[in-house]
């Protein structure tokens, strides 16, 4: 059976053959094995592939990769954009965050990290779009971001690439939580925003003396009076009288709690020392 692969697989293969760096070997050889056809006509290349990636992936790595990239969080949360070469996540980093960011129909345009600030209601958060050579400098900023959205190509084979990036997601031992998207299709660009905080896990709470302050302070998962008051003061936590409360997490708006109250996204905390 013949394996009758697309022309972006010889496109590839030809740039493996002229490619001088480590890197770019296992840049172009992970696209062949992207592209190539998946059938028993396909079986001895795909595992002749397989072979010679997990062969030059094994030699040293340059200095350069195991020196790391780091880039500083900013804002409520990070999140990052991971896909296969022109799955379309630049033009979705663009959508998300207004970033004038290269968007070229050929592969490889993103050569380093690209980031954007997305605002969703009164927070933003920041958006990186991680190169598709997956080099271990730049999946390490994956490995410690608050999000990962897999970014999957509408217009290629669904299965195979969400297999792709799950192996390569493991092959970096990155286990953050995560949510996909299919490009190149119609998308809800204000759905998408919401899907994004949602699996965040991220609360807002809003302080109170004589006005609301108008900046939240953000926490991760359960937050009670007491972890309120421990950020805005270490006094008001020592001297706790009682707070009050306006928002989802109680029945009556104004309802006088203790230190232990658990409280909800928006809510408006007061604090009694």
């Amino acid at each position: 059976m013949p394996v009758n692969a697309p022309n972006e697989y010889y496109i590839a293969e030809e740039k493996y053959r002229n490619a001088k760096t480590r890197e770019e070997k296992i840049r172009y050889l992970e696209e062949m094995i992207a592209l190539l056809p998946k059938h028993h006509g396909s079986e001895k290349l795909l595992m002749e592939l397989k072979k010679r990636l997990a062969k030059i992936k094994s030699q040293k790595e340059s200095k350069t990769a195991k020196s790391g990239f780091s880039l500083k969080k900013e804002g409520a949360a990070q999140v990052c954009l991971i896909g296969l070469a022109n799955s379309g996540k630049s033009t979705l980093l663009k959508l998300l965050t207004g970033v004038d960011v290269k968007i070229d129909e050929y592969p490889y345009t993103t050569t380093k990290p690209e980031v954007g600030m997305m605002k969703y209601e009164d927070v933003w958060i920041q958006i990186v779009e991680i190169p598709s050579t997956f080099e271990p400098a730049w999946m390490g900023i994956a490995k410690h971001c608050d999000l990962i959205i897999k970014v999957i190509d509408g217009q290629r084979d669904l299965h195979e690439q969400r297999k792709e990036i799950r192996r390569i997601l493991e092959e970096h031992r990155i286990k953050v939580p995560s949510i996909k998207i299919i490009t190149k299709r119609p998308l809800d660009i204000e759905k998408i925003k919401k899907d994004i905080w949602n699996n965040l896990g991220i609360i807002r709470i809003y302080t109170k003396s004589k006005e609301v302050e108008e900046k939240p302070i953000i926490f991760k998962g359960k937050v009670t009076v007491k972890d309120v008051a421990k950020e805005v003061h270490k006094d008001f936590l020592k001297h706790f009288r009682y707070a009050r409360v306006w928002g989802k997490s109680v029945k009556f708006q104004g309802a006088q709690v203790g230190l232990e109250h658990e409280l909800a996204d928006k809510d408006i905390v007061q604090i009694f020392a």
